[in-house]
């Protein structure tokens, strides 16, 4: 892999479903990240909508790309291999690669992973490597996981059909080992796929059983279809609204679905019998290696495990701890396996580096040339409703309290029921200050609007959602290389943000009605700002987060813990005795 600059992606491809993630590495560090997964029975369609996004969200074209998922029918075996040698020989790598050179898979599969169980020799019992002992044999154990070319080669045909080139390809429980499995702890892993079940047991040494059964959720769907006598694509919907193992008292009189007279109950008459008879096939299959290892832990994936009661039907059935993972924890798991494999690559990059930097810091030192001290930026907003923006004085107050940006609100009494601010005003400002202009129109007409603000130096455009020809003008400030976002009304709910939220660079949590100065803090707008700052991690979205009405020093810190980045206010600071003092209170306080 690249370090310098370069990206990767990570596919988990499934029968009915493509979830994937990227990253972007710049000097051997994750620049930045993005997921996406897109559920559709087209795979070529799921693959190319996900890669698009990702490319979208990463900025750039993909140097590497790593799949998992479903490859088709599979095949373990536990194998042994021995070298013997005329006299004391030492054992190198290169001994090890003859002996795994040696298995030959059956016609049809291929060796997806090779996985060292133990090594013996005659005066060395189960070494975990040989590498350096000196013996006259080796006798090897090796974990092979097989997949049929067929396969794979589905597979390859669809990443080609979507323009993906594959650098390799990971069993899914192979990575999810190597991720989620704690160590000394053997584990079962259950995967409830579309049109398999997998489950596989792994040790501290390797997977030491592995197996498919040709059953799983397309096969319900499927059933539901053939008894209820409606098209897949309701029956799927049905089966995954509806589906549970834990029987309800009303399921007989409740609707599965209001487009169709059966009841939930009908459902999930079909739905039972299927998993009981899946789960009684894992059971009887794996029985012999699961009273050898004894598993301490059970984890299951795939759509399937998301059944309502499923977790606690296989831990009564076992008798083991379950855990259920997340429909994206296999690609996650993916993702770290690749990066963490890249560790010591990422290790001898960055020293070399270091080495660099520190010979070369005497150059520094020759001229002893002081620092530029960096001043430091603070996140607050004075509002220009607030202060009297013709006085010079009021920018010599900014300034005595490190104030650079500026927030200014434009009003033209049909949005709000009020007329203040103006082009003129905003004009007038600009021409008296280089700080950066944070406007937010309350308008009507954002577009015209927004075209004179930026005229005039409006560094950041925001616009007031339920406004008409809204996104025109977000395309326009975006076009006019300006900051743009949008105000979150204290009356809408954040789920109106949703299709803008990757186009905007700023969320603004209105904390007050606009329109007017001095009112109260609205605490609903704390569960807004941790919303918009959960969905922003959990997308990898770059929107920050601002807070305008009703701040001072208490009401500050509630924004700051609950996620917020910049924050506007003016009566308070207005009011202050001592302003830089004041902006110092509205600032995050820190833990002790």
């Amino acid at each position: 892999m690249n370090l310098f600059d370069s990206s990767f992606l990570c596919l988990d491809i499934g029968t009915c479903g493509v979830r994937g993630i990227a990253h972007r590495v710049r000097s051997a560090k994750i620049d930045k990240s993005a997921f996406f997964s897109m559920d559709s029975y087209d795979t070529v369609f799921a693959i190319k909508s996900v890669v698009d996004e990702l490319e979208k969200q990463i900025g750039s074209h993909f140097d590497s790309a790593f799949i998992t998922g479903n490859f088709g029918i599979s095949k373990y075996e536990m194998c042994a291999k021995s070298t013997v040698w005329g006299g004391e020989h030492k054992i190198t790598m290169t001994d090890v690669r003859n002996q795994i050179s040696q298995i030959k898979p059956a016609d049809g599969f291929f060796p997806m992973h090779i996985v060292p169980l133990r090594y013996d020799a005659p005066q060395a019992r189960n070494m975990v490597s040989p590498l350096g002992h000196v013996d006259r044999q080796l006798i090897s154990a090796f974990g092979v996981i097989y997949y049929s070319r067929d396969g794979v080669d589905a597979v390859f045909e669809k990443l080609r059909g979507a323009h993906i080139q594959a650098d390799a390809m990971f069993d899914p429980q192979f990575v999810q080992n190597a991720i989620v499995r704690a160590e000394k702890q053997n584990t079962l892993f259950v995967d409830f796929g579309a049109q398999f079940t997998s489950a596989s047991i792994w040790t501290d040494r390797g997977p030491v059983w592995h197996a498919k059964i040709e059953k799983g959720g397309t096969d319900i769907t499927r059933a539901i279809v053939d008894k209820l006598n409606i098209d897949f694509d309701s029956a799927d919907r049905i089966k995954r609204a509806v589906a549970s193992l834990v029987p309800k008292e009303m399921d007989r009189f409740a609707p599965a679905d209001r487009a169709y007279d059966f009841s939930r109950g009908d459902v999930n008459d079909i739905v039972l019998p299927i998993l009981v008879d899946i789960i009684g096939q894992l059971k009887d299959q794996c029985l012999p290696s699961f009273t050898k290892y004894r598993p301490t832990k059970i984890v299951l994936s795939g759509g399937g495990a998301e059944i309502e009661g499923l977790r606690d039907f296989i831990e009564n059935a076992f008798a083991v701890m379950t855990e259920v993972l997340s429909a994206d924890a296999t690609v996650r798991a993916l993702s770290d396996y690749v990066w963490n494999g890249e560790s010591a690559h990422r290790q001898s990059y960055i020293s070399r580096h270091e080495r660099w930097a520190r010979r070369t810091s005497w150059i520094g030192k020759i001229f002893h040339r002081k620092p530029k001290k960096v001043q430091r930026f603070i996140p607050i907003l004075p509002s220009s409703l607030c202060f009297d923006m013709r006085r010079a004085e009021t920018y010599s107050l900014f300034q005595s309290g490190g104030i650079s940006m500026i927030h200014v609100d434009i009003m033209d009494g049909f949005y709000v029921d009020r007329i203040a601010g103006g082009i003129d005003e905003l004009k007038n400002i600009r021409a008296r200050t280089n700080a950066h202009l944070h406007v937010h129109l309350m308008t009507e007409s954002p577009v015209v609007w927004a075209a004179d603000a930026i005229a005039v130096g409006a560094d950041t455009v925001i616009l007031s959602t339920n406004t008409s020809g809204f996104k025109t003008a977000l395309r326009n400030v975006r076009a006019a290389g300006r900051r743009v976002g949008v105000a979150l009304h204290p009356d809408s709910n954040v789920a109106l943000l949703k299709p803008i939220l990757r186009d905007v660079d700023e969320v603004m949590v209105m904390s007050v009605a606009p329109g007017a100065a001095g009112q109260a803090f609205d605490p609903g707008a704390l569960h807004k700002i941790s919303v918009m700052a959960a969905t922003r991690k959990k997308y990898g979205l770059k929107f920050t987060i601002s807070v305008d009405g009703g701040i001072n020093d208490k009401t500050a810190q509630l924004c700051w813990d609950a996620g917020a980045d910049l924050l506007v206010s003016g009566s308070y600071l207005a009011r202050a005795t001592d302003f830089p003092l004041a902006v110092q209170s509205l600032l995050k306080k820190h833990a002790v």
